[in-house]
């Protein structure tokens, strides 16, 4: 809700939260002061982005702790953000599993391989299936499937990373929304060969891909399958959202 962000006393909009809002009073931290709003600056390039990773990350903690998450009341918090008993009873699951170890937090170096020689390694072995391997949604899940080369976007950066001893999270339940929450948070401008970069396709980060260069990059497409892309298309530079991660 754009009112959320920059704050309810913006005037206009209706109960939902909608109104029209510029883009450049949107992403203002003056303006969010202002209005009350929990938009934050995260990253500290001066906007409080709604679209960018670490912004939204800011602002979600921000909106949290003022609704019960500073002073203990997460289950409180959690319901301000989404009033959903469903919602509230996964995410407060997902929290104990966290907090009495039960789970690990994923290395994203994984085993010897990193640096320069592992990015080499996870392009030569996700380059080997290109043309060969069509887009499978929720493939790449399982030891069949990767035996089988079915994979889908996630699934096979995740695959070609991991064939080159860089763990991106489990086999079973790696997706955009796990990975782009993954290594070191890069400047599209800044982005380099191996790197992660993701697309606004059906969703916010919908699609992602390994980066080659030159504007070029790995993916496995709902259209084409693995292949590679161009972000000088019209296409795929209408959706490339700016969102980079370094993992390796």
């Amino acid at each position: 809700m754009v009112k959320t962000w920059v704050g309810w006393s913006f005037p206009g909009g209706t109960r939902l939260g909608d109104a029209s809002i510029p883009k450049e009073t949107l992403m203002s931290p003056a303006a969010i002061s202002k209005y009350g709003g929990f938009g934050v600056d995260g990253d500290g390039d001066g906007k409080a982005d709604p679209y960018n990773v670490t912004d939204a990350m800011y602002s979600t903690a921000n909106y949290l702790a003022a609704n019960g998450g500073a002073s203990g009341n997460y289950q409180k918090a959690v319901f301000a953000y989404n009033h959903a008993s469903w919602y509230v009873s996964r995410v407060m699951g997902f929290m104990k599993e966290y907090t009495n170890g039960s789970v690990q937090a994923v290395s994203i170096k994984g085993g010897s391989a990193k640096g320069s020689e592992a990015i080499e390694k996870a392009i030569k072995v996700g380059s080997s299936i290109v043309g060969k391997s069509p887009y499978v949604w929720g493939g790449g899940r399982n030891q069949g499937d990767i035996n089988a080369r079915k994979f889908d976007c996630s699934s096979y950066v995740r695959w070609a990373y991991s064939s080159a001893g860089v763990d991106l999270g489990p086999v079973s339940a790696t997706t955009t929304d796990t990975l782009v929450k993954l290594g070191k948070v890069v400047k599209a401008s800044e982005m380099k060969r191996g790197d992660v970069i993701f697309f606004d396709t059906y969703k916010i980060n919908g699609h992602v891909a390994i980066y080659l260069g030159d504007g070029k990059f790995l993916n496995d497409s709902s259209s084409q399958g693995v292949s590679v892309g161009d972000l000088n298309t019209k296409y795929w530079k209408d959706r490339f959202n700016g969102n980079v991660r370094r993992v390796a």
